[in-house]
């Protein structure tokens, strides 16, 4: 329910595997399944409590807190 909710941006990640959002700079964790996302189109999910999260294909690859610092999976911070 959470993604109908949401804000979504579509981003192309730069050569130092990050995404620029606003005045943000969202690094991609590594992962099993790809080397690295440069080049890559991923989309920026915004939630109304100012998360973020970014997502390739359907592809969860990261969560962020309202200031960009990465969260580990699974925690969801209450406002």
């Amino acid at each position: 329910m959470t993604d109908i909710l949401c804000e979504q941006y579509e981003r192309v990640v730069g050569k130092d595997n990050c995404v620029a959002f606003e005045s943000l700079k969202l690094q991609i964790p590594a992962d099993r399944h790809r080397l690295h996302y440069v080049k890559i189109r991923v989309r920026v999910h915004r939630y109304p409590d100012g998360r973020l999260a970014l997502f390739h294909g359907p592809r969860r690859l990261a969560d962020y807190d309202a200031n960009g610092q990465p969260t580990p999976p699974g925690i969801q911070a209450v406002a």
